[in-house]
């Protein structure tokens, strides 16, 4: 019965989308923007037309001045409506949701968060038609979540087509990523990345995590840097991104493993059997995918997100599972034993939490509420570590492994850190 209500729910959360995107179209016009001249390119940032003139007339000054009214024009414009679109889209699913409702529920996370994504979008100078397009998408893909969910398998193949939704996750998350502070650093090891891949070995990647938009992150800066392999990625997952309403039109555009992290197996205690036993069958499938070989993961061995120190409130990198990260050197050993295929380890570093930032407290369940900064996105490739073989299992050499994937991490993480916060400093006196 509890089912039957939820979809009759959703299906009218579905209708109210549609009606109310209707109502923005016919009552919002971004015509103006349309005959500006102005082209969008890839990263949604407006190009401004390319004008010959000759740089020694007298009328520079004056043709500059107007160009630049013209622009801060245009921009004005762009924000109004941009606000316009999102206020008019948000209060009338609010006014429609039923109170305690879960889909009253759903459109209060989403009101916040959608508010915080106007003001980024703004900020990058998102054109209004563009930014009135991926509104349309986003909320229509997050109604049809609520109403029909989704069954992801053990392993999750990015859906690319009829509708393309890794471009879709992408496009949509590229204009909080401030790309003139964003960097990627440790691009020989990248290429190495790249090599290992392209002959038919593996690669795992064991980084801390920081944000729900990690995934992004990594593949708009990876595009970014010309590298192939962003689509390719395949991402260790907890449960909440495949069940989450918000979150799962993200996920159908990832390539998925999904996994209970051991912070979540014994809730609800009833529930634990299941999940150990996906969680086997999800080990199983990564194993084969090992043996195959070409195989690019991405892996938090911390089990969940970073978050901030309570006293400092700056976030710091949260202790890797000593014991996930031998399991995973155990499987590399059996594959490469059974089938050939090497697996190559490197170390990750990223400082992402400007974006999507955590809750503060741990929440097993999903609907946590989110915010959409604009800020800096910077990872970092680190150094292979490379096993010890002939020191065999022994404790010594699990350690050794362990620390020096750690402090990698840790030693990067805080390099990325401090120079963000000069960075942050030397704008702020610029203001």
């Amino acid at each position: 019965m509890r089912e039957a209500q939820r979809r009759a729910a959703a299906a009218a959360f579905l209708t109210l989308v549609a009606g109310t995107l209707l109502a923005c179209l016919a009552s919002i016009s971004t015509s103006s923007l349309g005959s500006s001249g102005k082209g969008v390119g890839r990263t949604g940032r407006t190009l401004p037309n390319r004008v010959l003139i000759n740089r020694n007339a007298a009328g520079l000054g004056l043709l500059a001045q107007r160009q630049l009214r013209r622009r801060r024009q245009i921009q004005c414009h762009s924000e109004a409506e941009i606000r316009a679109i999102t206020k008019q889209t948000m209060d009338y699913l609010m006014a429609s949701a039923p109170e305690g409702s879960q889909m009253r529920e759903a459109v209060s996370i989403l009101d916040g968060f959608m508010n915080e994504y106007a003001d980024s979008n703004i900020k990058a100078n998102t054109p209004a038609s563009k930014y009135k397009e991926i509104m349309t998408q986003s909320v229509k893909l997050m109604g049809e979540a609520l109403a029909k969910g989704h069954q992801f398998d053990i392993l999750h193949r990015a859906i690319r087509e009829p509708f393309d939704y890794y471009r879709f996750g992408v496009e949509f998350f590229r204009p909080l990523l401030e790309m003139d502070s964003s960097k990627l650093l440790g691009g020989e090891n990248l290429e190495k990345i790249v090599s290992y891949i392209e002959r038919g070995e593996n690669v795992i990647l064991l980084s801390n995590h920081q944000t729900e938009v990690d995934p992004q992150a990594i593949e708009i800066l990876l595009e970014e840097a010309d590298c192939d392999l962003a689509s390719q990625l395949i991402f260790v997952a907890g449960h909440k991104v495949t069940t989450d309403p918000l979150a799962i039109p993200f996920s159908l555009g990832q390539n998925l493993l999904s996994i209970h992290s051991k912070k979540y197996i014994e809730n609800p205690p009833e529930k634990k059997a299941e999940k150990q036993a996906h969680n086997t069958k999800t080990m199983k499938k990564m194993q084969g995918l090992l043996e195959e070989g070409g195989t690019f993961l991405w892996v938090a061995p911390s089990g969940g997100r970073d978050r901030p120190d309570p006293l400092t409130r700056e976030f710091v990198v949260a202790p890797f599972d000593e014991r996930s990260i031998q399991m995973f050197k155990l499987m590399a050993q059996k594959a490469e034993g059974s089938s050939g295929r090497k697996t190559h380890f490197f170390p990750m570093s990223m400082l992402t939490h400007e974006l999507v930032p955590p809750p503060d407290g741990i929440k097993a369940g999903v609907g946590e509420k989110r915010s959409a900064k604009r800020g800096a996105a910077c990872i970092w490739f680190g150094d292979e570590v490379t096993d010890d073989h002939s020191a065999g299992r022994s404790k010594e050499a699990q350690k050794i492994f362990y620390d020096s994937i750690m402090n990698q991490v840790i030693e990067k993480y805080d390099t990325l850190k401090n120079d963000r916060s000069e960075q942050l400093k030397k704008m702020a006196a610029q203001i």
